[in-house]
């Protein structure tokens, strides 16, 4: 019998336990909340982050969201929105725990049709200052009248007007977007500044520099289409020097998989760990965009006759090495010359891409065409500008000629006046 009640109170006790376990896992939870599902362009809506009676002493909060379907016009002074992105802080008046539900409400202004997308990251800290592990939820609103003109082209329906049209090209987009084998990611965040480039679901290859007390990153990924399953590895138990986070992305009828990756050096060194060009040119060519140090992917189109490129690639840290690859027998149509970029600490690295398109004879004889006549429309120009400043010269030089004679005229008159008038004043003495 007291075998018995001892396995029952132990029974009770693993219960309690795990009540409590689950309490405790439910409340780590923050979620976003939409007030509507669905709204009109122009239609204002609000996203509110709830954290499920968390025991909170302080926290930030980044909620981003797609700016080119959405804008936020909240306006109070404790948020700081910029560029796709929300930021609000928050600290306890006491310094003391206070167990929060609702932690804030965005107000957004839809903008473009289509599926806003939103997601959070945040930093939260019990009265002890110390990191609490937060489950972070994310949340869609559709805009418009996406899925009824989808279906419509679906079935052949055609648009009348520059305006349906235009709706129907996005709608168009929001398809592919949904399709079964899409497998790419919208949104790449994490909750540390300085990743480069500036994320784009075409580029697979990024940067971060952390410091020692980093040891685990917080990334938010959402995929263009939101049933494709998406994987994250390396983000946890970060070692000093290089590590690697791969986020992978695969497509809900499984057929594709695409992946992402972040290179993260932790060091207390950033100098060390500089893998930045200071400068990076083509000679003859131009690179688009305009060369900046966080962005790695450019674009060059060169003349027939090209075979390799002359290079400038100068570090920012003298002590860092360059490696350049690919840059010879450039074949018709598309090239990729890869510029390698190892820091100064020997681990870190940096790719710089240039996708160089050498041109076809026909498109050279074509592009030569292109060229002549912007030398003549440029010529045109200037001979235009050179015959309005000749003619200004010679409006100028008339109207020095009309100023000169009006004065001379002046001039003469009062000569005569002064002379009429010492004549009076002789004759009246006489």
């Amino acid at each position: 019998m007291k075998k018995k009640i001892i396995i029952l109170v132990n029974l009770i006790g693993i219960l309690l336990i795990t009540m409590l376990c689950t309490k405790s896992l439910a409340s780590t939870e923050v979620d976003l909340v939409s007030s509507k599902n669905k709204v009109e362009i122009k239609e204002e809506f609000s996203i509110t982050v709830n954290a499920n009676n968390t025991d909170i002493a302080a926290y930030t909060i980044w909620l981003y969201f797609d700016s080119d379907k959405v804008e936020c016009i909240s306006t109070d002074e404790n948020i700081n929105v910029a560029d796709n992105r929300v930021i609000y802080t928050w600290i306890s008046d006491t310094g003391t725990n206070i167990a929060l539900n609702r932690l804030i409400k965005f107000n957004f202004k839809a903008k473009q049709n289509g599926i806003a997308s939103f997601a959070i990251i945040g930093e939260f800290y019990n009265q002890k200052g110390e990191k609490i592990d937060i489950k972070y939820n994310q949340a869609e609103v559709e805009i418009g009248e996406n899925n009824t003109l989808v279906q419509s082209e679906a079935e052949g329906l055609e648009n009348t007007n520059d305006d349906t049209n235009q709706i129907g090209e996005q709608n168009t987009e929001s398809s592919v977007a949904l399709s079964a084998d899409n497998a790419k990611l919208r949104i790449m965040r994490l909750n540390e500044e300085g990743v480069n480039p500036n994320f784009d679901p075409s580029i697979k290859e990024y940067y971060l520099v952390v410091g020692e007390d980093t040891q685990k990153l917080e990334i938010t990924a959402i995929p263009e289409n939101t049933e494709a399953e998406v994987v994250i590895t390396g983000n946890e138990n970060l070692k000093s020097g290089l590590n690697q986070i791969k986020i992978a992305v695969t497509s809900k009828d499984k057929s594709n998989t695409e992946e992402y990756t972040i290179n993260v050096t932790r060091t207390n060194n950033e100098e060390a760990a500089n893998a930045d060009l200071e400068t990076l040119a083509v000679a003859d060519y131009t690179l688009s965009p305009e060369y900046q140090a966080n962005i790695t992917n450019y674009e060059i189109e060169v003349s027939n006759s090209t075979e390799e490129l002359t290079i400038l690639a100068i570090p920012q840290n003298e002590k860092a090495t360059v490696e350049v690859a690919g840059n010879t027998n450039l074949k018709i149509g598309q090239n990729q010359i890869v510029v390698t970029v190892t820091a100064e600490d020997g681990v870190t690295s940096k790719k710089y891409l240039l996708n160089v398109y050498r041109r076809n004879q026909e498109e050279e004889i074509q592009n030569a065409e292109e060229e002549q006549n912007r030398i003549e429309e440029a010529n045109e120009v200037v001979e235009e500008k050179e015959n309005e400043n000749m003619v200004g010269e010679a409006e100028k030089q008339n109207e020095e000629k009309v100023v000169n004679t009006v004065f001379s005229i002046v001039g003469t008159l009062l000569g005569i006046v002064v002379i009429g008038i010492v004549v009076i004043r002789i004759r009246k003495k006489i």
